[in-house]
């Protein structure tokens, strides 16, 4: 147990680094890619309402993805942290409505919204396997997020090809992506939502 809990944080520190070496140009080119194949996939282009999330150190840029969806009138959801760390999704309604959350991460004002009446989720990570569990910064805020979703709900992870890993030894309870896009592919994991 020890050995996977130090690999799990040099895995991370591991993907952070590689992640920050990428200059702005190949942060915007992979993004671009990526937002390409999430606009292709059919669970995303019949939902209505997608939360998503305002990326950080060199995360996948979704905000041109998530700009056309508002301005379609599709309902997007971004994540805030709560006192007790307890993550919410809130509706996005313009970079004039958000504060800035821990880490500095842009987060809505507003009131929470029923995650149970989310259609689709785009989740970041650092790290995610072929089976598609996912390692995030470690503070359990979309571990204990995702288990609030209806069972219908698209979970779909999003990151760069090389934050794929063989297995990240996912705890008992995780839940699993149902698709993973990258830059160069999209792996998934369950057909049941085509």
């Amino acid at each position: 147990m020890q050995d996977i809990l130090a690999w799990k944080k040099q895995i991370r520190n591991e993907m952070k680094e590689r992640r920050q070496q990428l200059s702005p140009a190949e942060v915007e080119q992979l993004s671009q890619q990526i937002r390409q194949r999430i606009e292709e996939l059919y669970p995303i282009q019949k939902a209505g309402r997608i939360m998503a999330y305002a990326s950080i150190g060199n995360e996948v840029n979704l905000v041109p993805l998530l700009e056309k969806w508002r301005r379609e009138g599709r309902t997007i959801l971004l994540p805030r942290v709560e006192r007790g760390g307890r993550m919410e999704a809130v509706v996005w309604t313009g970079w004039d409505q958000v504060q800035s959350g821990p880490f500095g991460i842009r987060e809505p004002l507003g009131e929470p919204f029923d995650p149970a009446a989310i259609d689709a989720v785009l989740t970041p990570g650092l790290v995610f396997d072929y089976k598609g569990y996912r390692l995030g910064y470690g503070k359990g805020y979309y571990d204990r997020f995702l288990p609030r979703l209806r069972s219908s709900a698209f979970i779909c992870g999003i990151c760069y090809e090389f934050q794929v890993v063989e297995n990240v030894f996912p705890h008992e309870g995780d839940i699993p992506m149902h698709w993973i896009v990258t830059d160069r592919s999209e792996l998934v994991i369950s057909w049941d939502y085509f």
